[in-house]
């Protein structure tokens, strides 16, 4: 297994989220935050995108329908992740 080099921390609201489900999506997300933990650099993943306007410094990682948007905490190593939402909800929230 692939040292990690950041660690991913949900909030409640995402981890709710992700609990609701099926196991087939959970486990895409938690491959696809895993692959973000243990890159050198989270923002190089091809589905990752910085955000602009009132959600500029977050960062949005695409997986299939879903949003994922999280911050780097670059200091600590960190990736703290705000929500998991479908696509069409994803840039309502602040």
């Amino acid at each position: 297994m692939p040292e990690k080099k950041w660690k991913v921390e949900l909030s409640d609201e995402a981890l709710k989220y992700l609990k609701k489900l099926a196991k087939s999506s959970s486990s895409r997300i938690l491959d696809n935050l895993e692959m973000l933990e243990t890159s050198e650099n989270p923002l190089n993943h091809k589905n990752v995108r910085p955000l602009v306007g009132k959600l500029k410094g977050f960062y949005r990682l695409r997986v299939g329908g879903l949003r994922i948007l999280f911050e780097l905490d670059d200091e600590n190593r960190r990736i703290g992740v705000h929500i998991i939402v479908p696509r069409g909800n994803a840039y309502k929230k602040s």
